[in-house]
Formats: structure tokens, sequence, C-alpha cells
């Protein structure tokens, strides 16, 4: 357990933060895809919510990183667990 607790310092912890949105930012877009948004006809509100949600995972993954370069490793992690809580509120209230 010691080995695995000095692998994950703050650092990586703050990189693994970023690779998780950069995840959910991936899976929002191909999400519009799959519901159609490739078809070329006009974008729904279904569709429209997945790419605000790539768009608010990957602004919240540009600013894990500017925390991460400027060695804010614990906000970084922190902010991007607070994003995570906000996409999935998100996410129950306009679904469902």
């Amino acid at each position: 357990m010691k080995r695995i607790l000095n692998w994950l310092s703050t650092a990586r912890a703050a990189q693994v933060a970023f690779g998780l949105l950069i995840v959910i930012t991936m899976r929002s877009i191909t999400e519009f895809f799959r519901v159609g948004g490739a078809s070329g006809g006009p974008v729904g509100g279904g569709q429209i919510f997945y790419l605000e949600g790539a768009l608010a995972a990957s602004i919240a993954a540009l600013i894990v990183l500017v925390m991460h370069v400027f060695g804010r490793h614990r906000w970084a992690t922190l902010f991007t667990a607070a994003v995570i809580v906000a996409l999935l509120a998100w996410k129950i209230i306009v679904i469902g």
C-alpha cells in the first residue's frame, strides 16, 4: 500500500485528474455523434447537451492544466472533483 501511496503524489493526482477530464470530453463528443450529430440536419436539444458538456469539460481541463503547470496540484485535483460533481448534477437536471 505504501508503494501505491508513494506513486500517487499530488502532481500525479493532478495529471490523472487532467486525463479524466479529457476522457469526459471525448466521451461527450462521441455521444454527440452517436445520437446523430453528424447527420447534417439541424442540431436538436439532446445533441446540444453533449456539445455543451464537452465544451465545459474541455475548458475545465484547460484550467486544470494551467493549475498543474503553476504547481497548484491539490487545487487542480479539487477543481476536477468539483467539475465532475457539477457535470453529473447538470446531466441529472437536464435528462431527468
